[in-house]
């Protein structure tokens, strides 16, 4: 059976007001129906996922959090935890998103991350990838430790989406941005290590996205030719209709 497409939204914080929210939301809600096959997330700022998830109760559209704490409930000022996150809605999580990487968050944080994520019943989106693409072929060596340090010794049910998402190619243009045939290379490379790191019942079933510069006019050629199952969307997903577009690409 074929696994269904994915596209999942990452407001980041473009979307700034819980009006703003509670209208792209409900415009999602309303026009995502139509469009069967496909399923969409949608990752709200914190303070707006209430809200977010409040639209779209008993709607197919999941919503979950940007990031959370690599901690339980507790003594750690401004941070937010899964439970936390579990209890005002959200379904999954982003964990190792390349900014917040930047920011400081390693690999083994990011481990961290994710536990507490499973732990809270909330899937995981591990998101990898690599600054630049070397003639040496490093990067894969790169991402490979990204995947074994964030995955091993995983329960093999462990709810987990891998988002690959190569920082040199976000902000650039569908031209410019990785080609079908490098994603392509790179999907069977980390599908390898998944195989390599669960067992290869797991490593199989856990669906691999990618992020970096996607658009509708990119979306089809990256589907087919990339070997992802769907998208992880950053800016183009604050919009209804270009994220509309996108989604429609994946049917």
């Amino acid at each position: 059976m074929a696994r269904k497409r994915l596209v999942v939204g990452n407001w980041k914080s473009y979307i700034e007001s819980p009006s703003e929210a509670h209208a792209l939301a409900l415009a999602l809600r309303r026009k995502a129906r139509a469009l069967p096959g496909v399923e969409v997330w949608l990752a709200p700022p914190y303070p707006l996922l209430p809200a977010v998830a409040e639209v779209l109760e008993s709607s197919p559209i999941k919503v979950g959090a940007q990031a959370l704490s690599a901690s339980p409930g507790g003594k750690h000022t401004g941070e937010v935890s899964a439970n936390m996150l579990k209890q005002v809605g959200a379904q999954f999580a982003l964990v190792g998103h390349s900014e917040r990487r930047a920011q400081g968050e390693g690999d083994e944080q990011v481990r961290a991350q994710l536990l507490q994520a499973l732990q809270a019943k909330l899937t995981a989106v591990l998101c990898v990838g690599e600054h630049e693409r070397l003639q040496d072929g490093s990067h894969f060596s790169f991402i490979e430790r990204q995947l074994v340090v964030a995955l091993d010794a995983l329960p093999p049910k462990a709810k987990v989406i891998v988002a690959y998402e190569p920082v040199w190619a976000i902000g650039k243009s569908a031209e410019e941005a990785m080609q079908p045939q490098d994603l392509e290379q790179m999907a069977i490379f980390i599908r390898k290590t998944l195989v390599e790191t669960l067992d290869r019942s797991a490593g199989l079933k856990i669906p691999i996205l990618y992020g970096g510069s996607v658009e509708s006019a990119n979306t089809h050629a990256l589907l087919i030719g990339g070997g992802v199952n769907g998208f992880l969307v950053g800016h183009a997903s604050v919009e209804a209709e270009p994220f509309l577009e996108i989604i429609k690409a994946c049917k």
